[in-house]
């Protein structure tokens, strides 16, 4: 099936091949993690075992907030770690996946380098000095990577690890539907049958705190629209990766082009761009939106990012909400357009 040329599976067989066999590996996905950067953890895992011995750590930051992400945490018994409990200096080699360094979505200590980097978002500056960087723009999950190593190097899947794999890719991509390419759907279509189906409808249909109502409550009480974008705010939040499940909720809104998505958790602001436009990349969108402010960047039709606030006070945050949802608007062409709320107020 294989797509991956000969420089690509070089990535990985020159970086085990540089491995001290039995050696320490630890794994950084980036933080809040989604489907894509466990699954795609957790494979690198199960290759390193099998062609370094190593002993294996998954580290993150934040915290697993969505619901169907601590289940699938949960049902597939995948063992991870918080970044700020792991000890650098044990590990001998460091990998990345689903992020690169210092692009503001992940905790490794900005003087440490990752040997490794798999990702399929765009090449970071800092990125240059990784000695083994694999980076796909044309495949539309990180999880399709290493599910093709897995095939391409003919490696077990077991059922947790190919159902961790199956929901990434289907998470990734909304069903296939977004930013998909070929390799995709042939490593899709290869490990759904490899996959415990049960598991995955746990994982899918996973029950949701009270919060999260209130948190949802609240975004469509703030929404507004403004043609065909829509623009909402959370206040304070208990984990920030509601983010972007209320943006592609909003986007299912009939007429929907454009979603700006911006919340508040701990000491920072996040923000999740969705689009169907094709004409302007919401990565590109978003790295303006941010610029000299905070970190983020994404694909043609999502993106994310992230702003410090930890020295601001609440009424200066909120001209930073009122001047990022401006700029927004001026950078989608929307700025004349007069807000309507979302919902109408003898509605609510």
């Amino acid at each position: 099936m294989s797509r991956t040329n000969a420089h690509e599976s070089s990535v990985i067989e020159s970086f085990f091949d540089d491995f001290p066999q039995g050696g320490n590996l630890l794994i950084v996905a980036h933080n809040h993690p989604d489907p894509d950067t466990i699954a795609s953890a957790a494979a690198l895992l199960e290759i390193a075992k099998i062609l370094g011995k190593a002993k294996t750590t998954i580290a993150y930051g934040g915290v697993i907030g969505r619901a169907e992400n601590a289940n699938m945490v949960k049902y597939l018994k995948l063992r991870l770690t918080p970044i700020d409990r792991v000890d650098f200096k044990k590990y001998d080699r460091i990998a990345m996946v689903d992020t690169q360094p210092q692009t503001g979505n992940n905790d490794l200590p900005a003087p440490l380098v990752p040997d490794l980097v798999i990702d399929h978002h765009p090449k970071n500056k800092n990125s240059s000095k990784v000695k083994f960087l694999d980076i796909r723009l044309d495949y539309g999950a990180t999880a399709s990577i290493l599910a093709e190593y897995m095939f391409q190097f003919d490696l077990p899947i077991g059922k947790n690890l190919a159902t961790a794999l199956l929901y990434a890719i289907k998470s990734e991509t909304q069903d296939l539907g977004r930013e998909t390419f070929d390799v995709d759907v042939d490593c899709y279509r290869q490990l759904f049958p490899l996959a415990n189906k049960k598991l995955l409808s746990k994982i899918i249909h996973a029950q949701v705190p009270r919060s999260y109502f209130a948190r949802l409550q609240q975004a469509l009480r703030n929404a507004k629209l403004y043609g065909n974008a829509v623009i909402t705010r959370i206040k304070m939040m208990e984990a920030p990766d509601i983010v972007p499940e209320i943006a592609d909720l909003m986007l299912k809104m009939e007429g929907a082009a454009w979603v700006l998505c911006m919340g508040q958790y701990n000491e920072a602001i996040y923000l999740s761009i969705r689009t169907t436009n094709t004409r302007k990349d919401a990565g590109k969108v978003m790295k303006k939106l941010v610029r000299g402010k905070g970190k983020g960047g994404g694909h043609m039709q999502i993106a994310g990012g992230r702003i410090p606030v930890a020295d601001m006070e609440p009424w200066e945050i909120q001209e930073l909400k009122d001047a990022l949802q401006i700029k927004f608007l001026k950078y989608i062409g929307k700025e004349k357009e007069v807000g309507q709320d979302l919902i109408a107020k003898d509605a609510q």
